[in-house]
Protein backbone atom coordinates (compact mmCIF):
# COMPACT_ATOMS: atom_id res chain seq x y z
CA UNK A 1 0.00 0.00 0.00
CA UNK A 2 1.43 3.37 -1.05
CA UNK A 3 1.47 6.20 1.50
CA UNK A 4 0.27 9.45 -0.05
CA UNK A 5 0.13 11.84 2.91
CA UNK A 6 0.99 12.14 6.58
CA UNK A 7 -1.64 12.18 9.33
CA UNK A 8 -2.63 15.63 10.59
CA UNK A 9 -3.10 15.67 14.38
CA UNK A 10 -4.92 18.45 16.23
CA UNK A 11 -2.40 19.00 19.01
CA UNK A 12 -4.69 21.54 20.64
CA UNK A 13 -6.67 18.57 21.95
CA UNK A 14 -3.63 17.46 23.93
CA UNK A 15 -2.75 20.96 25.10
CA UNK A 16 -6.26 22.07 26.10
CA UNK A 17 -8.61 19.07 25.94
CA UNK A 18 -10.10 16.82 28.58
CA UNK A 19 -8.45 13.57 29.65
CA UNK A 20 -10.01 11.50 26.86
CA UNK A 21 -9.08 14.07 24.20
CA UNK A 22 -5.51 14.28 25.49
CA UNK A 23 -5.15 10.51 25.38
CA UNK A 24 -6.66 10.33 21.88
CA UNK A 25 -4.29 12.98 20.51
CA UNK A 26 -1.30 11.34 22.22
CA UNK A 27 -2.12 7.95 20.71
CA UNK A 28 -2.55 9.47 17.23
CA UNK A 29 0.83 11.16 17.58
CA UNK A 30 2.63 8.02 18.71
CA UNK A 31 0.93 5.91 16.03
CA UNK A 32 2.16 8.25 13.30
CA UNK A 33 5.66 8.29 14.78
CA UNK A 34 5.77 4.48 14.86
CA UNK A 35 4.32 4.05 11.35
CA UNK A 36 6.01 6.91 9.50
CA UNK A 37 8.58 8.63 11.70
CA UNK A 38 6.66 11.83 10.89
CA UNK A 39 3.47 13.69 11.74
CA UNK A 40 1.84 17.03 10.89
CA UNK A 41 0.45 19.12 13.74
CA UNK A 42 -2.07 21.95 13.85
CA UNK A 43 -2.92 24.08 16.91
CA UNK A 44 0.56 23.37 18.23
CA UNK A 45 1.01 26.58 20.18
CA UNK A 46 3.15 28.66 17.80
CA UNK A 47 1.08 31.53 16.43
CA UNK A 48 0.62 32.38 12.77
CA UNK A 49 2.10 35.84 13.33
CA UNK A 50 5.19 34.33 14.92
CA UNK A 51 5.70 31.97 11.96
CA UNK A 52 5.59 35.01 9.65
CA UNK A 53 8.38 36.52 11.73
CA UNK A 54 10.43 33.34 11.25
CA UNK A 55 10.33 33.89 7.48
CA UNK A 56 11.23 37.57 7.89
CA UNK A 57 14.34 36.82 9.94
CA UNK A 58 15.29 33.78 7.86
CA UNK A 59 15.46 35.93 4.72
CA UNK A 60 17.07 38.85 6.54
CA UNK A 61 20.01 36.75 7.72
CA UNK A 62 20.76 35.13 4.37
CA UNK A 63 20.53 38.45 2.55
CA UNK A 64 23.55 39.64 4.53
CA UNK A 65 26.77 39.90 2.48
CA UNK A 66 29.06 36.88 2.77
CA UNK A 67 31.76 39.01 4.39
CA UNK A 68 29.34 39.77 7.25
CA UNK A 69 28.32 36.13 7.65
CA UNK A 70 32.01 35.12 7.57
CA UNK A 71 32.45 36.87 10.92
CA UNK A 72 30.45 34.03 12.51
CA UNK A 73 31.41 31.16 10.19
CA UNK A 74 31.33 27.62 11.60
CA UNK A 75 34.57 25.66 11.31
CA UNK A 76 34.02 22.00 10.32
CA UNK A 77 34.79 19.25 12.81
CA UNK A 78 33.20 17.45 15.74
CA UNK A 79 32.21 20.64 17.59
CA UNK A 80 28.49 21.38 17.51
CA UNK A 81 27.37 23.72 14.74
CA UNK A 82 27.28 27.39 15.68
CA UNK A 83 26.91 30.41 13.41
CA UNK A 84 26.94 30.31 9.60
CA UNK A 85 27.59 27.09 7.66
CA UNK A 86 28.46 27.90 4.07
CA UNK A 87 26.96 26.11 1.09
CA UNK A 88 28.57 22.71 0.60
CA UNK A 89 29.99 22.50 4.14
CA UNK A 90 27.52 19.96 5.54
CA UNK A 91 27.14 16.80 3.46
CA UNK A 92 24.09 14.76 4.48
CA UNK A 93 24.91 12.19 1.78
CA UNK A 94 27.52 10.70 4.14
CA UNK A 95 24.86 9.68 6.67
CA UNK A 96 23.23 6.98 4.55
CA UNK A 97 25.18 4.42 2.52
CA UNK A 98 22.40 4.08 -0.07
CA UNK A 99 23.18 7.61 -1.26
CA UNK A 100 26.60 6.53 -2.53
CA UNK A 101 25.26 3.22 -3.87
CA UNK A 102 22.59 4.99 -5.95
CA UNK A 103 24.75 7.87 -7.20
CA UNK A 104 26.49 8.31 -10.57
CA UNK A 105 29.94 6.70 -10.42
CA UNK A 106 33.06 8.77 -10.93
CA UNK A 107 31.32 12.15 -10.81
CA UNK A 108 32.69 13.44 -7.52
CA UNK A 109 31.34 14.10 -4.03
CA UNK A 110 27.60 14.26 -3.36
CA UNK A 111 26.95 17.81 -2.15
CA UNK A 112 24.11 19.64 -0.40
CA UNK A 113 22.86 22.84 -2.03
CA UNK A 114 22.11 24.80 1.14
CA UNK A 115 23.47 27.19 3.75
CA UNK A 116 22.30 27.54 7.33
CA UNK A 117 22.57 29.39 10.63
CA UNK A 118 22.75 27.33 13.85
CA UNK A 119 22.53 28.16 17.53
CA UNK A 120 22.17 26.35 20.84
CA UNK A 121 20.64 27.40 24.15
CA UNK A 122 21.39 30.89 25.37
CA UNK A 123 24.40 31.14 27.66
CA UNK A 124 25.95 27.89 26.39
CA UNK A 125 29.53 28.12 27.69
CA UNK A 126 30.66 24.77 26.26
CA UNK A 127 29.66 25.59 22.67
CA UNK A 128 29.08 29.38 22.60
CA UNK A 129 26.60 30.83 20.13
CA UNK A 130 27.69 33.13 17.33
CA UNK A 131 25.30 35.90 16.30
CA UNK A 132 25.65 38.82 13.88
CA UNK A 133 26.37 42.04 15.74
CA UNK A 134 23.50 44.42 16.45
CA UNK A 135 25.12 46.74 13.96
CA UNK A 136 24.98 44.10 11.22
CA UNK A 137 21.48 42.72 11.93
CA UNK A 138 19.64 44.48 14.77
CA UNK A 139 16.98 42.40 16.52
CA UNK A 140 18.06 39.04 15.09
CA UNK A 141 19.65 37.66 18.28
CA UNK A 142 16.64 38.62 20.44
CA UNK A 143 14.20 36.98 18.02
CA UNK A 144 16.23 33.77 17.69
CA UNK A 145 16.53 33.40 21.47
CA UNK A 146 12.76 33.89 21.83
CA UNK A 147 12.10 31.38 19.03
CA UNK A 148 14.43 28.85 20.68
CA UNK A 149 12.58 29.07 24.00
CA UNK A 150 9.15 28.70 22.34
CA UNK A 151 10.26 25.71 20.26
CA UNK A 152 11.81 24.04 23.30
CA UNK A 153 8.53 24.35 25.20
CA UNK A 154 6.48 22.98 22.28
CA UNK A 155 8.93 20.07 22.03
CA UNK A 156 8.48 19.30 25.71
CA UNK A 157 4.71 19.16 25.23
CA UNK A 158 5.25 16.67 22.40
CA UNK A 159 7.46 14.59 24.70
CA UNK A 160 4.71 14.67 27.33
CA UNK A 161 2.27 13.43 24.70
CA UNK A 162 4.66 10.58 23.88
CA UNK A 163 4.80 9.67 27.57
CA UNK A 164 0.98 9.42 27.57
CA UNK A 165 0.88 7.56 24.26
CA UNK A 166 3.41 4.96 25.43
CA UNK A 167 2.00 4.73 28.96
CA UNK A 168 5.26 6.00 30.48
CA UNK A 169 5.62 7.71 33.87
CA UNK A 170 5.17 11.48 33.74
CA UNK A 171 8.37 13.39 32.93
CA UNK A 172 10.32 10.21 32.10
CA UNK A 173 11.15 11.70 28.68
CA UNK A 174 10.92 15.40 29.52
CA UNK A 175 13.48 15.21 32.33
CA UNK A 176 16.03 13.80 29.87
CA UNK A 177 15.89 17.11 27.98
CA UNK A 178 16.73 19.33 30.98
CA UNK A 179 18.86 21.40 30.91
CA UNK A 180 18.44 22.15 27.24
CA UNK A 181 21.06 21.09 24.71
CA UNK A 182 18.81 21.59 21.67
CA UNK A 183 19.71 23.42 18.47
CA UNK A 184 17.82 25.84 16.24
CA UNK A 185 18.59 26.12 12.53
CA UNK A 186 17.52 28.63 9.87
CA UNK A 187 18.00 27.34 6.31
CA UNK A 188 18.32 28.84 2.86
CA UNK A 189 18.40 26.73 -0.29
CA UNK A 190 19.61 29.10 -3.05
CA UNK A 191 18.15 29.01 -6.58
CA UNK A 192 19.76 26.14 -8.44
CA UNK A 193 19.88 25.38 -12.16
CA UNK A 194 18.02 22.38 -13.52
CA UNK A 195 21.17 21.39 -15.41
CA UNK A 196 23.18 21.27 -12.18
CA UNK A 197 20.61 19.10 -10.43
CA UNK A 198 20.53 16.71 -13.38
CA UNK A 199 24.19 15.77 -12.80
CA UNK A 200 23.00 13.58 -9.93
CA UNK A 201 25.68 14.86 -7.54
CA UNK A 202 23.71 17.82 -6.12
CA UNK A 203 20.62 17.72 -3.91
CA UNK A 204 19.06 20.25 -1.57
CA UNK A 205 19.43 17.61 1.14
CA UNK A 206 20.22 13.93 0.62
CA UNK A 207 18.22 11.17 2.35
CA UNK A 208 19.20 11.18 6.02
CA UNK A 209 17.94 10.92 9.57
CA UNK A 210 18.52 13.50 12.31
CA UNK A 211 20.57 12.86 15.48
CA UNK A 212 18.34 14.26 18.23
CA UNK A 213 15.03 13.15 19.74
CA UNK A 214 12.54 14.89 17.46
CA UNK A 215 12.81 17.69 14.91
CA UNK A 216 10.25 20.50 14.52
CA UNK A 217 10.09 22.00 11.03
CA UNK A 218 8.36 24.81 9.20
CA UNK A 219 8.82 25.07 5.43
CA UNK A 220 7.81 27.87 3.08
CA UNK A 221 5.17 27.56 0.37
CA UNK A 222 7.66 26.14 -2.16
CA UNK A 223 7.94 22.92 -0.15
CA UNK A 224 10.28 20.10 -1.15
CA UNK A 225 10.52 18.04 2.05
CA UNK A 226 9.84 14.33 1.48
CA UNK A 227 9.53 11.38 3.88
CA UNK A 228 10.25 7.72 3.21
CA UNK A 229 7.34 5.45 2.31
CA UNK A 230 8.24 2.54 4.59
CA UNK A 231 6.16 0.17 2.47
CA UNK A 232 8.63 0.91 -0.36
CA UNK A 233 12.00 1.50 1.31
CA UNK A 234 14.08 4.39 -0.04
CA UNK A 235 11.18 5.82 -2.02
CA UNK A 236 9.95 9.22 -0.90
CA UNK A 237 6.62 11.03 -0.65
CA UNK A 238 6.30 14.85 -0.74
CA UNK A 239 4.91 16.39 2.44
CA UNK A 240 2.10 18.63 1.25
CA UNK A 241 0.91 21.28 3.70
CA UNK A 242 -2.23 23.26 2.98
CA UNK A 243 -1.19 25.82 5.59
CA UNK A 244 2.28 27.28 6.22
CA UNK A 245 1.43 27.26 9.92
CA UNK A 246 1.38 23.45 10.01
CA UNK A 247 4.23 22.07 12.08
CA UNK A 248 6.00 19.03 10.67
CA UNK A 249 7.63 16.79 13.27
CA UNK A 250 9.96 13.87 12.62
CA UNK A 251 11.52 11.32 14.94
CA UNK A 252 15.29 11.17 15.18
CA UNK A 253 18.08 8.77 16.12
CA UNK A 254 18.07 9.41 19.88
CA UNK A 255 14.36 8.53 20.05
CA UNK A 256 15.05 5.37 18.06
CA UNK A 257 17.78 4.42 20.52
CA UNK A 258 15.70 5.24 23.61
CA UNK A 259 12.78 3.14 22.35
CA UNK A 260 15.12 0.30 21.31
CA UNK A 261 13.95 0.55 17.71
CA UNK A 262 10.21 0.68 18.43
CA UNK A 263 10.14 4.23 17.04
CA UNK A 264 12.50 4.46 14.09
CA UNK A 265 14.06 7.73 12.99
CA UNK A 266 12.22 9.30 10.06
CA UNK A 267 14.27 9.11 6.86
CA UNK A 268 13.78 12.23 4.73
CA UNK A 269 15.24 14.40 1.99
CA UNK A 270 14.70 17.80 0.39
CA UNK A 271 13.89 17.42 -3.30
CA UNK A 272 12.63 19.56 -6.14
CA UNK A 273 8.86 20.08 -5.68
CA UNK A 274 6.86 17.66 -7.91
CA UNK A 275 5.37 20.40 -10.10
CA UNK A 276 8.87 21.61 -11.08
CA UNK A 277 10.45 18.25 -11.92
CA UNK A 278 9.52 18.26 -15.60
CA UNK A 279 11.58 21.40 -16.27
CA UNK A 280 14.38 20.88 -18.79
CA UNK A 281 16.16 24.19 -18.19
CA UNK A 282 16.08 27.28 -16.02
CA UNK A 283 16.26 27.60 -12.24
CA UNK A 284 14.46 26.06 -9.29
CA UNK A 285 13.46 28.94 -6.96
CA UNK A 286 15.03 29.55 -3.56
CA UNK A 287 13.59 27.68 -0.57
CA UNK A 288 13.53 28.66 3.10
CA UNK A 289 12.85 26.50 6.12
CA UNK A 290 13.45 26.47 9.85
CA UNK A 291 14.10 23.48 12.08
CA UNK A 292 14.45 22.90 15.81
CA UNK A 293 16.38 19.82 16.88
CA UNK A 294 15.23 18.69 20.34
CA UNK A 295 18.29 17.16 21.98
CA UNK A 296 18.83 15.23 25.18
CA UNK A 297 20.86 16.77 28.00
CA UNK A 298 24.50 16.16 27.09
CA UNK A 299 25.26 13.79 29.99
CA UNK A 300 22.10 11.68 29.51
CA UNK A 301 22.50 8.19 28.06
CA UNK A 302 21.18 7.56 24.57
CA UNK A 303 21.00 3.84 25.23
CA UNK A 304 17.61 2.06 25.41
CA UNK A 305 15.15 2.97 28.18
CA UNK A 306 14.31 -0.05 30.38
CA UNK A 307 10.62 -0.01 29.41
CA UNK A 308 11.55 -0.86 25.81
CA UNK A 309 13.94 -3.72 26.65
CA UNK A 310 12.54 -7.27 26.95
CA UNK A 311 13.82 -10.83 26.56
CA UNK A 312 12.35 -10.81 23.06
CA UNK A 313 13.82 -7.37 22.36
CA UNK A 314 17.26 -7.14 23.99
CA UNK A 315 19.20 -3.84 23.97
CA UNK A 316 20.12 -2.82 20.43
CA UNK A 317 22.29 0.20 21.30
CA UNK A 318 25.13 0.89 23.76
CA UNK A 319 24.94 3.36 26.63
CA UNK A 320 26.89 6.43 25.53
CA UNK A 321 26.14 10.04 26.39
CA UNK A 322 24.11 12.30 24.14
CA UNK A 323 27.15 14.55 23.63
CA UNK A 324 29.40 11.64 22.64
CA UNK A 325 26.83 10.48 20.11
CA UNK A 326 26.27 13.99 18.74
CA UNK A 327 30.00 14.59 18.25
CA UNK A 328 30.50 11.24 16.53
CA UNK A 329 27.72 11.98 14.06
CA UNK A 330 28.68 15.64 13.52
CA UNK A 331 32.20 14.61 12.55
CA UNK A 332 30.76 12.37 9.82
CA UNK A 333 28.83 15.33 8.36
CA UNK A 334 31.98 17.35 7.77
Amino acid sequence: MTVTQLPLVDFGLFLHGNEDQREQAAKQLVESFVNHGFVRLKNHGISRDFVKQIWHWDRAFFQLPDEVKMKIVHHPGSNLQRGWCRKGTETTSKLHKENAENSPKGKGELLDEKEHFDCGPRGDSEFPNKFPSEGDLPGFKAFIEQYFDIAQEVSRHIMRACEVGFGMPRNSLVERCIPSASELRMLHYPPVSVERLQTGTIKRAWPHTDFGIITLLFQDSLGGLEFEDRNKPFTFVPIISSDENELIVNTSQTFQRWTNGVVKAGLHQVNVPPELRTAKEGYIPARYSSVFFLKAHREVSVGPIDQFVTEERPPMYPNITALQYQQEMTEILY
